[in-house]
């Protein structure tokens, strides 16, 4: 797929300067408040992404407005050559398209741009498309728990405990994100296993390694 010489990241990029940072702590569900470069996983294995930006000085050479309208030229184009209408928002009763604009917002030094996707693999090729360089992810797959999908790694417990492959992967009702590549995953369930090479953070989020990563959250 042709990457676009206009990126995203680029615009953004025109109010401020890339930066992260945040914590959590919580309860058993957590609703993720997109604060900073990361992927959220619901519990319905919907997947949305957040691009966060802070600058030294407060922007004058971009608005609000601007920043929407830029983010939305480049879902409709996506959207377009998936075979979707060219659409940037979703609208209730209609299927999902490929990428949605769920927030744009430019307050003060901070830029903030939340999107939706149909799938896990919609995330990738939307980011490669739009030079999302806020992670390094090449595949992503968000799916319930199923024992035999479990990579063959080393895997412990959200306390850190070694666990057995088998014991991670007949959790009820649990979802698992397999990943290759890192990012911050945020997810709205506890986290109760990851591979080795996850960095847990809090109880709903942790880093994935470059490699192979999984997490699986109840």
């Amino acid at each position: 797929m042709k990457k676009k010489a206009a990126v995203l990241a680029a615009a953004v990029l025109l109010c401020a300067v890339w930066a992260a940072g945040c914590s959590e702590t919580g309860a058993k569900k957590k609703a993720w408040d997109a604060s900073e470069n990361s992927i959220y996983v619901a519990d319905d294995l919907s997947v949305q992404s957040a691009m966060v930006y802070t600058s030294q000085k407060e922007n004058d050479l971009y608005s609000a407005e601007g920043l929407a309208e830029f983010a939305k030229k480049q879902i409709c184009s996506y959207n377009e050559e998936q075979g979707a209408a060219a659409e940037a928002e979703n609208t209730e009763g209609k299927e999902k398209l490929p990428a949605a604009l769920e927030k744009s917002s430019l307050e003060g030094k901070t830029g903030t741009l939340v999107f939706s996707y149909a799938t896990p693999e919609d995330f990738v090729r939307f980011s490669e498309e739009n030079g999302d360089d806020t992670h390094s992810v090449t595949s992503l797959q968000v799916l319930d728990t199923d024992a035999s999908k479990l990579p063959d790694l080393a895997y412990r417990t959200a306390s850190g405990k070694s666990a057995e492959l088998s014991k991670a992967g007949e959790k009820k009702d649990s979802h698992m994100v397999l990943t290759e590549g890192s990012a911050s995953v945020y997810t709205e369930g506890k986290i109760l296993y990851v591979t080795e090479g996850v960095e847990i953070t809090s109880d709903h989020s942790a880093v994935t390694p470059e490699g192979t990563g999984c997490i699986i959250f109840k």
